[in-house]
């Protein structure tokens, strides 16, 4: 063996790696991380199980082919000599022509009513020059587009079967709806849909399908896709996606498009495992500077409970306080408050994580709001319903849109919604973050857009005077860390219940 290492590719979603035990060993550690929660797994507290995440499959000397661009980066920087075997010329970077690039744009973008913006250009270039990897760009930026560009491209090139995976039903009409809008003609020919009332002949170039309309599709189903697309790809560390996509042997493009990462290493290992790095980053911050965004204010509402229900009610568990909260009816004081201070013409959308809170809430606008449409989305309304309620807001003033995080927190395209509530609590980055990027697509008649987030203060002091913090109040102050670290200016007001 000439090199330390040989990295020899099986196939578009492995490689074997061949080279001496210790860098095996090493090559081992890189690519383990610790699971969320793992010291109260019972494996691991019968001690069968380390904990650990593991990429690389150390005795059958496997590695999902997403690591391969960072183990080279390592072996480099380690000054451990590699060797490729069963690689494309320029597979890892493959340079464009200019010339053929610019005139497929212009051939893609010939019937849309608006041109690609530049940094959508950008991800479209990193995506056809590296094949695999992550699009990390910010919620609202116009990722469909970019999807649309790169797949049109690819169609031109002689790419016959694409498989496009998306979130959820609602986002299989609309990402068909702005492929059309787009300016594709004969979509009807070229692109089919599985799932939301759809059923696929699996005969068109493209499919566009939810995950959960693949999962029961065997391995062999998945063999002829010689590229696949995973719109909000932050969801590729569950199991099912995970496995699908490296059920795609033969899938030379692996393109995953999200807002926002995991904060978890072990999830973030899952996701670059099968898709690859990030190869294209944009915040925010970036597209309100410019003006493609919206403006944002986020308003943190801090409801003080009374100290005789804080005392009766001290440590209680995490379940049980956010039951407690939920039913606790002073609580829509707070909800009264926002409402009544915000344009009765401001379309409201009020997230929540659980159905029997969407319920009683959904009883108490009724009767404190008779005259605002309510319209709710959940997991058990219709895909036709939802589109329904999309397209149709658009036509919409004062209308309180209610809906569960799980629905909406994720692509969903409603430009015309003023103020976003979040009245669950959540310490997830990824639901805060595309939850907000609900409120921040352009709209004519929005300035700027309000995010309510509301905390439930339940601290006490203890007889020595030491602060007792309630979990609502410490995943607050993760979600202000998130505000922070995407810049998004904030301000602070209290109330009691």
């Amino acid at each position: 063996m000439n090199a330390d290492v040989i990295i020899r590719k099986i196939n578009e979603s492995v490689v074997e790696i061949e080279t001496t035990d210790d860098i095996n060993h090493n090559i081992y550690n890189r690519y383990s991380e610790y699971t969320p929660g793992y010291q109260f797994n019972p494996r691991y507290k019968l001690r069968v199980w380390d904990g650990k995440y593991r990429a690389y499959n150390i005795k059958t000397n496997i590695l999902p082919i997403g690591l391969v661009k960072d183990l080279i980066s390592y072996l480099v920087a380690q000054k451990t000599t590699f060797q490729l075997e069963g690689f494309r010329d320029l597979e890892l970077c493959e340079p464009l022509d200019e010339e053929k690039y610019t005139a497929q744009i212009k051939d893609n973008m010939k019937n849309a009513p608006f041109e690609i913006r530049e940094y959508q250009d950008r991800a479209v270039r990193a995506a056809l020059k590296y094949h695999r990897g992550i699009l990390l760009s910010c919620t609202s930026s116009g990722k469909s587009l970019m999807l649309y560009n790169i797949i049109k491209s690819i169609r031109a090139q002689n790419y016959k079967k694409i498989l496009l995976i998306v979130p959820n039903i609602m986002l299989v009409d609309q990402m068909y709806d702005d492929f059309k809008s787009y300016g594709w003609q004969q979509i009807e020919d070229e692109v089919e849909r599985l799932g939301g009332g759809h059923e696929a002949t699996f005969d068109c170039p493209v499919l566009i399908s939810t995950w959960q309309s693949l999962q029961n599709k065997e391995e062999e189903f998945f063999e002829p896709f010689d590229a696949v697309f995973v719109d909000e790809t932050h969801g590729a560390k569950a199991k099912v996606l995970g496995q699908m996509l490296r059920q795609c042997v033969n899938a030379k493009y692996k393109i995953g498009t999200t807002g926002t990462l995991p904060t978890d290493k072990s999830e973030i290992l899952q996701i670059k495992s099968v898709i690859g790095d990030v190869i294209f980053e944009l915040k925010s911050k970036e597209l309100i500077d410019v003006g493609v965004l919206t403006k944002i204010q986020i308003a943190n509402v801090i409801a003080k409970y009374p100290s005789e229900f804080v005392m009766a009610n001290k440590g209680r568990s995490y379940p049980e306080e956010v039951k407690m909260v939920e039913e606790y009816a002073d609580r829509n004081k707070v909800l009264q408050m926002i409402i009544e201070h915000t344009d009765a013409k401001h379309n409201i959308l009020l997230l929540v994580n659980h159905l029997t809170h969407l319920k009683l809430l959904e009883e108490w606008l009724h009767e404190t709001y008779p005259d605002r449409k309510v319209s709710i989305i959940n997991g058990g309304v219709k895909a036709s319903e939802r589109s329904e309620i999309r397209v149709n807001i658009e036509n919409e003033d004062g209308t309180i849109l209610l809906a569960t995080y799980a629905t909406m927190s994720t692509g969903v395209n409603m430009p015309k919604l003023h103020d976003v509530i979040l009245y669950s609590n959540s310490k997830s980055k990824i639901k805060v973050l595309q939850s907000i990027g609900r409120g921040l697509r352009k709209h004519k008649t929005k300035s700027q857009i309000i995010l309510y987030d509301i905390v439930d203060d339940l601290t006490y002091k203890t007889r020595t005077g030491r602060v007792v913090d309630n979990y609502l109040i410490k995943h607050w102050r993760e979600r202000m860390s998130y505000y922070k670290e995407q810049e998004f200016p904030t301000i602070t007001t209290s109330i009691n219940l």
